[in-house]
């Protein structure tokens, strides 16, 4: 469960295999985040292939956003600025957040 920054990084650490050196910041998490097509990067351990989608599903989103409302705007504001990064690289946004 999100509860704070750190539990964030965390969740996000472990969901897609961020490396050990994983900065816990939201300029870490962009970077990762961005390189999730890149085969020969090998930043994370999950991988897309090129063109294809991400959708990620945050569930209780009504309640992470009480909880923690700087993470869940952090978590808007980086995954668009992610989705800018595919855009000019690739000429397609990559991710896509659901909020359930």
């Amino acid at each position: 469960m999100i509860v704070d920054r750190p539990s964030f990084h965390d969740v996000f650490k472990n969901l897609f295999g961020f490396p050990g050196y994983y900065g816990a910041n939201m300029d870490a998490w962009i970077e990762c985040m961005s390189e999730l097509d890149d085969a020969e990067d090998r930043i994370t351990e999950f991988k897309l292939d090129r063109g294809e989608t991400l959708q990620i599903e945050v569930a209780g989103v009504e309640s992470l956003a009480k909880r923690v409302p700087e993470v869940f705007e952090e978590l808007i504001l980086c995954t668009a600025f992610v989705n800018q990064n595919y855009l000019e690289r690739t000429g397609k946004a990559v991710v896509c957040m659901v909020f359930l």
